[in-house]
């Protein structure tokens, strides 16, 4: 009653948005307005790059409290990302195919080897030293082709970063596995780093940071097998989809309502009757972030389990007296839909770049092979455009002490299945997945390599003393879709000037008078007590508060009005009210007056 009414010129109003892609190049500008919703915007990205199997990505960009989330296709953008400057948005693998071969076109592949190659960057695809460095080189292939001895001189893989801690002696085995790999195109080179790829434990994980019941830290990812725990480098847990019965979070508290495995002694018989559930949670950082792990567990579960869309069903959770929790609505097609969409795809191989990370290698093209224009023809993509000096690709950085990027994303999960879930503390779960962000700018740490419990190969010959032990703690937060670090405000610039001005003023006091004999006191710089920012979660409370509170009032009222005047009902209570609500009845009489008018007006 009391919103603000949208008028046409407000519809009219146009937005501007920023996209970014998997390859860091130069991103494009989207105009939207008001009551445009997300799937016209994802459409229009993946018009730009031509790419007709689209289910498996998405829009990802982080909201004023640096909270990620994935755009709802289903809602405007403009309510989505309102309060968010400025309005900037990653293109980026949603779900990670099972099986990547089975992806249809080669330009799907590419952007999924894209992504994968963030992964392994930023840490977030955890393997051997060994496997790492196989897959650096099929990087180094697709990326340069063939090795020539004058086209690519001593120490070129060190100009390329696909590493988190990247040794020279790994390069050099690179380099002699490179050598090996002479009339590979791009394509075939990729392929196998998919393959690779998708043998490893961590293949699609995108790391959430949470805690156990005792408050040990670790990190839950989801999958298409399901949700996985992980401690430092070692998958602890693995919580496979048809165990999960139900999925749901209260507050900071994410419940994963599993399976039980019955006991052995236990007769068949009494086995179905005994069907038990344990609800395991883990404490999350803040709300937001719970319920973000749990849109995001839900929509995994739900594309990988699900035969057919139509039959997804509709999910709530987190609701509580004053709340009345979340809804979740899943959109778009599931993974056997999407398989089959892809089988139907009549178009011939579009033509499309490569994007070269570095510009001073040139790739070196394969003249013999009958598929070279489809790995290395241009045409009018996005990406087709050279790209600036001072926007290489995320895994090249010429300067090796830059800072370097790190990286987060978020799983999703699949349920049959959630309405509330209980306020209860889970059992101890065990971790499965490590969580590292996208890209975080002016960053001076980088993320260590972890090890994974990937397929062994035959790598006899490589290094695998290295360090790639992996430590939690300097797993960091993906600042990649915020454009900016967080600038600090006036208060704190002005504050950190008096603190600095302070300093030298003591510095030039004590410098100023050396041969007198006499001391002065130190004096210690005033520090200020940093502004107080408003609690917005708080204000939102007590306006719900106060609105639940007014409306109950109301309707008590109204409900005493009635009994009072409308009943026959006779009680102490209720004849005393009577009486003392007397100045009342001209107010009943109106009100008679309007239900008969009412009436005889539909009769």
């Amino acid at each position: 009653m009391f919103r603000k009414r949208s008028t046409k010129s407000d519809l009219q109003t146009e937005y501007t948005c920023s996209i970014r892609f998997l390859d860091d190049s130069e991103p494009i500008q989207l105009s939207f307005k008001k009551d445009t919703i997300g799937q016209w915007l994802f459409d229009r990205v993946c018009e730009k790059l031509n790419l007709v199997e689209k289910d498996y990505f998405g829009l990802r960009f982080v909201d004023s409290e640096k909270q990620r989330h994935w755009l709802d296709p289903l809602k405007t953008v403009y309510k989505q990302m309102k309060g968010v400057n400025p309005m900037v948005l990653c293109f980026r693998v949603k779900f990670y195919p099972e099986d990547p071969m089975k992806l249809h076109e080669e330009i799907t592949r590419y952007y999924l080897f894209l992504q994968l190659r963030r992964d392994l960057h930023h840490g977030r695809l955890l393997c051997s030293p060994s496997d790492a460095i196989v897959m650096a080189a099929d990087i180094i292939q697709s990326e340069v082709g063939d090795y020539e001895p004058e086209e690519h001189p001593p120490g070129y893989i060190a100009e390329f970063k696909m590493l988190p801690k990247q040794t020279p002696k790994m390069e050099e085995q690179m380099h002699e596995i490179h050598k090996t790999m002479k009339g590979q195109v791009p394509a075939d080179a990729e392929a196998d780093f998919l393959k690779k790829a998708a043998a490893m434990e961590t293949y699609g994980v995108d790391p959430h940071q949470v805690k156990d019941q005792r408050g040990d830290q670790l990190y839950l990812g989801v999958t298409y097998q399901g949700i996985m725990t992980f401690r430092g480098s070692r998958r602890t847990q693995l919580f496979k989809w048809n165990q999960i019965r139900r999925i749901a979070y209260e507050g900071k508290m994410f419940i994963v309502h599993v399976n039980i495995s019955e006991d052995e002694d236990t007769p068949p018989k009494k086995r179905k009757k005994e069907k038990k559930q344990q609800p395991i949670g883990y404490k999350c950082s803040t709300v937001a972030a719970c319920k973000y792990l749990w849109r995001c567990a839900v929509e995994q579960q739900l594309f990988f389990t699900l035969s057919t869309s139509l039959n997804a069903p509709k999910i709530r959770s987190g609701g509580s007296l004053l709340s009345r929790g979340s809804k979740f609505r899943f959109s778009g097609r599931c993974q056997m839909e999407a398989y089959s969409a892809s089988e139907n795809i009549k178009r011939s191989e579009p033509n499309f770049p490569r994007t070269n990370s570095l510009p001073s290698v040139v790739r070196k093209h394969h003249s013999h092979d009958p598929n070279e224009s489809k790995t290395s023809t241009l045409n009018m993509s996005v990406m087709s455009e050279p790209l600036p000096e001072a926007r290489r690709p995320y895994n090249v950085y010429l300067a090796r002490n830059r800072g370097e990027e790190a990286a987060i994303d978020v799983p999703q999960l699949n349920s049959t299945i959630l309405d509330e879930g209980p306020t209860k503390i889970a059992p101890i779960a065990v971790p499965e997945e490590v969580m590292i962000q996208d890209k975080a700018k002016n960053v001076s740490s980088t993320p260590i390599i972890k090890i994974n419990g990937s397929v062994p190969m035959n790598t006899s010959g490589l290094d695998t003393s290295a360090d790639i032990s992996y430590n939690p703690n300097q797993t960091r937060e993906d600042d990649d879709d915020d454009e900016d670090e967080a600038k600090p405000n006036l208060d704190e610039q002005i504050q950190k000037l008096e603190e600095h001005y302070e300093k030298v003023m003591i510095e030039q006091n004590s410098t100023s008078s050396p041969a007198t004999t006499t001391t002065t006191p130190n004096v210690k710089p005033v520090v200020k007590a940093p502004p107080k920012s408003k609690c917005a979660a708080c204000v939102k409370v007590t306006a719900k508060l106060f609105f639940y509170s007014l409306m109950f009032a109301i309707l008590l009222l109204a409900v005493t009005f009635f009994i009072c005047f409308y009943t026959k009902y006779q009680h102490p209570l209720l004849t005393e009210a009577r009486k003392q609500l007397v100045f009342l009845e001209p107010v009943k009489h109106t009100i008679d007056k309007t239900i008969d008018a009412v009436v005889k007006k539909f009769k």
